[in-house]
């Protein structure tokens, strides 16, 4: 029992270490209720927005690839809307913005709602550092926190942000008020970099802060927002958040053109993600409960191997044997039968105390004393001297016969 306990203890640690130095750790997050996905039915997820969009024929879709799927995915290669939402929880790199844009200059249209005046509770998890600077390469704007370090411009606010038209434009027509629902609300500037230059739409009624631009690119458009919540299923419902959004898709989308809803960039992916994959808890799990119960049952039902002792001594036999086979193998049969019968006609001069120098004498002695001998059948004897004479000539005798026959001699001279 010791020795199971030992190799259960042993086993373990090894496989502690293992997982400890080479297998990759899921990351401790809180736990978010709600992401802004198509899929999502509660606050933060465009559920709402995915089955109006059926409602009224409108062709959806889901994209959970790469920006460069775009063109083989839609069945028109322009007058389509991709909803892109920003924090991004895996950010898409030069090459995938890349082909955003050469997507967008063919005629299409990117709507993208950045969670920077508002900070919903997903956007604190998808903590992206270089989200400015993403932005900045798409649309030519670059945002600053207005003074001191964005920390320390983040306001505890429950309630709401709300923003005004700058103007009357298609986009905004018959819209009065649009309305961000916030947990942390803090200030950015925006300002141009390069020769685009956005239209400002519309701005917070509180401080005059632009939210909404609109920039042409090739032709196609971009649609930029500084807040993320008003299409969102708990933002939708609010003043006039739902007619500015169908307002957007009216204008942009053109005939047989589909809404697509960038899922892929929020952790919904149809392509293995290896950093995913590793991460999920699940995995670990499992790993954890196949391991337990290997361990539970090679110990606790497979017999353990006998400790042997060191010292441990072989039968006499052994050697025997070992020797036998040896000399079995280099021995010729001839030569074996000779030296078998040598040694019983020795042991027969021994009895009979012959002189052992006058070997040829007492060869001949020992023969005449076995034809005297009643015990001795004559078939046996002349069995024995055929056997030493075709022995003595280099012929190949019955080894298995001879010792038998010997062996029954000496049994019956004895």
């Amino acid at each position: 029992m010791k020795e199971r306990w030992a190799t259960l203890l042993l086993a373990t640690g090894a496989l502690a270490v293992f997982y400890a130095l080479f297998f990759p750790k899921p990351q401790s997050q809180p736990v978010i209720a709600s992401r802004p996905l198509s899929t999502d039915r509660d606050s933060a997820g465009y559920w709402a927005l995915w089955q109006w969009l059926g409602e009224e024929h409108i062709p959806r879709m889901s994209l959970r690839l790469q920006y460069g799927h775009l063109s083989r995915l839609l069945s028109r290669a322009t007058g389509n809307v991709l909803l892109v939402t920003m924090p991004q929880r895996a950010a898409a790199d030069e090459d995938e913005v890349t082909a955003l844009d050469r997507w967008v200059a063919q005629g299409n249209t990117v709507l993208i709602v950045a969670a920077l005046e508002d900070e919903p509770t997903w956007a604190m998890v998808n903590l992206d550092p270089l989200m400015t600077d993403r932005l900045q390469r798409m649309t030519g704007l670059r945002f600053s926190a207005r003074s001191g370090t964005k920390a320390a411009l983040r306001v505890l606010d429950t309630g709401t942000i709300d923003a005004r038209p700058l103007g009357a434009f298609p986009l905004l027509a018959n819209i009065r008020h649009i309305t961000a629902l916030t947990h942390v609300s803090q200030s950015w500037r925006a300002s141009t970099v390069d020769a685009r230059l956005p239209l400002e739409l519309a701005a917070r009624s509180d401080n005059g802060d632009p939210i909404l631009w609109l920039e042409r690119q090739g032709a196609g458009q971009i649609i930029l927002s500084a807040v993320a919540s008003p299409f969102s299923n708990a933002g939708v419902p609010h003043d006039d958040n739902a007619p500015l959004l169908a307002n957007i898709i009216a204008w942009s989308r053109g005939a047989g053109g589909t809404v697509v809803f960038d899922d892929a960039h929020q952790g919904l992916t149809a392509y293995y993600d290896a950093k995913a994959f590793f991460a999920d808890p699940r995995l670990h799990a499992t790993l954890g409960w196949i391991v337990l119960l290997w361990l539970a049952f090679v110990l606790g039902s497979q017999p353990l191997r006998v400790r042997r002792r060191e010292w441990q001594p072989l039968d006499e036999t052994v050697y025997v044997e070992a020797s036998a086979r040896y000399l079995a193998a280099v021995v010729r049969p001839g030569d074996a039968a000779q030296r078998l019968i040598e040694d019983f006609l020795d042991w027969l001069r021994a009895r009979l105390r012959l002189d052992p120098d006058d070997s040829g004498h007492a060869a001949g002695a020992v023969w005449q004393w076995l034809e005297g001998q009643a015990a001795v059948p004559a078939e046996d004897r002349r069995e024995l001297q055929a056997c030493y004479a075709s022995a003595c000539a280099g012929e190949q005798p019955n080894l298995t016969r001879l010792q038998n026959l010997l062996a029954q001699l000496r049994e019956t001279l004895s």
